[in-house]
């Protein structure tokens, strides 16, 4: 009974963040499965660390069999993600751990859920653990490196009996649920944990020493170029300029409805993309596209002339990055990461969060002035060579070393 009642209370969060098509797939699939017992429950984990942490507080801690520390390869490292649906922070855990696999290590990755297949990313070989095996794994001390990479996964890493357990954070997530205070107070419990924290963004690294006390390692995020680069249209263009907004529509920060508000009005084509929900009835475009994967990403923006992007919560902002070594000029809002790599008037049009008029005013700038989308388009093509994978593995490999 109990799993049930932390059941449907997931249920009525996701109807409130994703809609009722999220929820009803959720539960087709529990159903489908029968896996109720095996299958995890955010809240039900919590619960059961609150206790966890209490005995450890009382009595000294479980005692793992070390292994030799020399030889980071034969160690086993596994990265905990929430699931495996499109999303840009597991396709940044799945660039490290292929990247890691490649080199010779020892790496899998072990799913909240009970898919053992991804196959939206290109060139995926880890093996994909589902929730009813991994549970099992992460408790019997044959992992060595176990990775934290979400809000969700972190409690659960606590409780392991991994020898190492570290924290990726890619956002500061308890501003994803700012109306649900008792979730936003249990992800900043989490965020208290002694870890071995990194993180893909600078500001990130200042937030987590100043609100507690955590020296981040700097593991920044990269671009792959042999995905994103310049193609030709997949249709062919018009006498208007083509501008492209994507993000997930359903998902308020994530700014969509502020990027169309300011080109409804343009005399441009508008494509979109969201990887949750539709456009809205009353908005007018000449093409979408949902679910897009990875690898056809850079079609679509070799595909547009401008990209516009206004969301309002990020971590390391990465598709205007992909944008740019695709060809477009781009307009961003402020928001936390983009001044990782984005400076305004040199690769990109930068307006306050928010402001949809000069949003509007920026792109509509973009259109009439071929040489400043050039001058744009320029710089982002030399931004993006300073943000290669390799550097990013190979600060990933360094933190991974043995601690002696």
């Amino acid at each position: 009974m109990k799993k049930i009642i932390v059941l449907i209370k997931k249920a009525y969060r996701e109807l409130r963040i994703y809609g009722i098509r999220h929820v009803i797939s959720g539960i087709r699939f529990y159903l489908q499965n029968k896996l109720f017992i095996k299958s995890f429950s955010f809240d039900y984990e919590f619960d059961r660390w609150k206790k966890y942490h209490n005995r450890q507080s009382n009595a000294a801690s479980r005692t793992v069999p070390e292994k030799d520390a020399s030889d980071i390869k034969k160690q086993k490292i596994a990265f905990l993600i929430p699931g495996t649906h499109i999303s840009g922070g597991v396709g940044m855990v799945l660039q490290h751990a292929n990247r890691l696999l490649r080199k010779g290590y020892d790496v899998e990755v072990f799913s909240l859920s009970n898919s053992d297949s991804i196959d939206w990313f290109p060139n995926q070989k880890v093996k994909i653990v589902p929730y009813r095996i991994a549970e099992g794994v992460m408790r019997s001390g044959s992992v060595d490196i176990l990775i934290a990479t979400n809000w969700s996964t972190v409690f659960t890493v606590d409780m392991s009996s991994a020898r190492r357990k570290c924290y990726y954070v890619q956002s500061d997530e308890s501003r994803f649920f700012s109306e649900d205070m008792v979730l936003t107070e249990k992800i900043n419990v989490g965020y208290a944990i002694d870890f071995e924290y990194f993180t893909a963004a600078r500001w990130m690294q200042y937030w987590l020493k100043d609100a507690y006390g955590h020296d981040a390692t700097y593991v920044p995020n990269g671009i792959d170029l042999d995905i994103f680069k310049k193609v030709g249209p997949i249709v062919q263009k018009t006498g208007k300029p083509r501008v492209l907004i994507e993000g997930s529509i359903n998902i308020s920060y994530k700014g969509m409805d502020d990027a169309y508000d300011a080109i409804k009005d343009l005399d441009c084509e508008i494509w979109i993309v969201s990887n949750n929900g539709k456009p809205r009835s009353h908005w007018r475009y000449d093409r979408f596209f949902e679910n897009v994967p990875f690898e056809k990403m850079h079609e679509l923006y070799s595909s547009c002339d401008i990209f516009l992007k206004m969301s309002r919560i990020e971590g390391f902002f990465g598709p205007p990055m992909e944008a740019m070594a695709c060809g477009c000029a781009v307009v961003v809002g402020k928001v936390s990461g983009y001044d990782e790599y984005v400076v305004d008037g040199k690769n990109a049009l930068v307006v306050d969060m928010g402001d949809v008029d000069a949003a509007k005013k920026s792109v509509e700038k973009l259109i009439r002035d071929a040489e400043l989308r050039e001058k744009l388009i320029a710089g982002g093509y030399e931004t993006i060579k300073d943000w290669s994978w390799e550097r990013s593995s190979h600060l990933m490999e360094k933190f991974l070393e043995p601690i002696l």
